[in-house]
């Protein structure tokens, strides 16, 4: 039992080491057919790709990074050119194999009217490259297009009729928009030969895909019957649905003169309305231009102007009536329709077998094979960025290259577009603090002014230190410190406090005849001092006790009196 048991432990393993061999000499055999294609553009590109020489494409590529970018690409360098460029793969690609198409693109000062795809040549063409035109053979067109109304990512594919080997182009219906942001994005399209579908991406992501056959206009196999092109509409055909019904007729009562509106009767003439007045008259300020020459121009005569009196007056001129709808209008009288006894339908020509039918189950193996990589264009922007062309059979061959170059593009202008949307979130935020901070202060400013009326005055000239404040507002709030605290109770006093206790005390001093010492000196008094009233006397001490401050001002280091 145990040898028996062993035996079949070496079948087994021997049979799971076959079949591992299998599977790794089936990969062998896929990878070296699979044909890949990968650029990117480096100092020595122009040993490899070859502008047109056509006099029509005056538009020369260069490489050059973009701005910010340190990785060089081909730079549509100029505005209004026809742009020509390709370059030969290493080995002719077969779309029947499967075939995946991508490449990165960069609109740094936008995409406005110009294409931006590149196109695929087809190998049995034996296109050359100093030749290279709008006409010259491709099997794919791929790529962003934008003027006008049109914004779309092309995908064309040259197929030709298995029937007739005529070539026709199949064009992606409703194909996805182009990103028209100024940062580095990757096109990519996906065409699979075992189940017949395509996929269109960006960035990754799948933007469309579905079927060969149901999503290319026209379509890549023909109907099997079309319309018979000999077949005429018989001369007895009926196809009106409705006629006029001959045994209706007009009533007595129509009126077809009645006109559509009337005066209304009932309307009247609005208040204020001034009817000797022209709703335009002459612009008594306007002058003949001294260049006028009647004999050449005529009388000149002034502009006219709206009237100004009849800006706030309901109208000026002739007030007419209104008109309002007449309720008698009927218009023209036609008669009713009725269903047409002699209807048969609508007709359509009988179908006939389409002779150009075919039905190509492998549409993808007659687009033609691919040898070169082409930029064929016109353009009325610049500073496009062309880089990172793929051309393979093996669609993780492009995803691979993709995370390799576009991925850290992508990562850097994404911390750029971070940065950049902070630093504007930081200045709207400083801004809003700024307006809200300048509100406070000017409210602050307000109350100054409404404390102290007497600054009023000098508003204009002390604007300047306003606005300066307004601009700074931590020296308003430290000016607002105790300082100036001081400072305005030193004003306050100065103009408000100290006229009370003068008039209090001479108040007082009338009232209780209390002697000061003032009274000790004899007082001569005259006839005019005996009719002073005390409002005089009060104003006469006040304008002694400012005298004898300012002198006391005057004589530093003397005591000052207390007044």
């Amino acid at each position: 039992l145990d040898a028996i048991k062993n035996k079949l432990d070496i079948n087994i393993m021997a049979g799971r080491m076959l079949a591992a061999i299998a599977v790794t000499a089936t990969l062998l055999v896929s990878t070296a057919s699979a044909a890949s294609f990968t650029e990117s553009i480096d100092s020595t590109w122009a040993d490899r790709w070859h502008h047109s020489s056509l006099e029509k494409y005056n538009g020369k590529f260069v490489a050059e990074a973009p701005p910010g970018s340190e990785d060089v690409a081909l730079k549509v360098t100029e505005k209004a050119r026809h742009y020509g460029i390709a370059t030969a793969l290493p080995e002719v690609t077969d779309p029947s194999q499967g075939l995946a198409l991508q490449y990165d693109v960069k609109f740094t000062d936008g995409l406005t009217c110009g294409g931006a795809y590149m196109k695929f040549l087809t190998a049995d063409a034996d296109v050359k490259f100093e030749e290279l035109n709008e006409n010259s053979t491709y099997s794919v067109m791929f790529g962003p297009d934008k003027c006008g109304t049109t914004n779309k990512v092309h995908l064309i594919l040259r197929h030709k009729s298995p029937l007739t080997g005529e070539i026709e182009e199949k064009h992606l219906v409703s194909p996805p928009m182009v990103q028209l942001d100024e940062y580095t994005h990757v096109y990519t399209a996906v065409l699979n030969p075992f189940n017949n579908t395509y996929a269109v991406l960006i960035d990754g992501n799948v933007m469309k895909q579905g079927s060969l056959f149901e999503d290319f206009d026209p379509p890549f196999n023909p109907p099997e019957e079309i319309d018979d092109p000999e077949d005429t509409k018989p001369a007895d055909w009926v196809d009106v649905v409705k006629i006029a019904d001959p045994e209706a007729t007009k009533p007595d009562d129509w009126d077809e003169d009645a006109p559509r509106e009337i005066p209304d009767e009932e309307a009247v003439k609005p208040e204020g309305w001034l009817e000797d007045e022209q709703a335009e008259i002459d612009d008594t300020e306007a002058k003949q231009p001294e260049d006028w020459d009647e004999e050449e121009d005529g009388v000149w005569e002034p502009p006219r102007i709206a009237n100004p009196l009849c800006k706030d007056a309901p109208g000026c001129g002739e007030w007419t009536r209104p008109n309002k709808p007449n309720p008698a209008y009927k218009g023209k009288w036609v008669a009713p329709l009725i269903d047409n006894p002699d209807y048969k339908g609508p007709w359509s020509p009988k179908k006939m077998p389409n002779p150009k039918y075919y039905k190509d189950e492998a549409p993808l193996a007659n687009i033609g094979k691919i040898n070169a990589a082409a930029i064929e264009i016109w353009t009325m922007d610049n500073a496009y960025y062309f880089d990172d062309i793929v051309v393979t059979n093996d669609p993780d061959v492009a995803v691979a290259f993709k995370d390799k170059t576009w991925g850290p593009k992508h990562e850097a202008e994404e911390a750029v577009k971070a940065a950049k949307k902070a630093k504007e979130e930081a200045e709207a935020a400083v801004a809003k603090a700024a307006s809200e901070t300048s509100d406070k202060v000017n409210k602050v400013i307000d109350t100054i002014f409404e404390k102290l009326p007497f600054l009023e005055a000098h508003r204009d000239s002390l604007q300047p230190t306003l606005d300066f404040l307004t601009e700074r507002p931590f020296r308003l709030y430290t000016a607002l410190g105790l300082p100036t605290l001081g400072f305005l109770l030193l004003l306050f006093n100065i103009f408000f406090a100290k006229k009370k206790p003068v008039r209090d005390a001479v108040a007082k001093a009338k009232k209780d005849d209390t002697a000061t010492p003032d009274d000790a000196a004899p007082v001569t008094t005259t006839a005019a001092d005996d009719d002073k009233t005390e409002e005089e006397e009060i104003e006469e001490i006040e304008a002694e006790a400012e005298a004898e401050a300012k002198a006391t001002r005057k004589r530093p280091g003397r005591p000052r009196r207390e007044t």
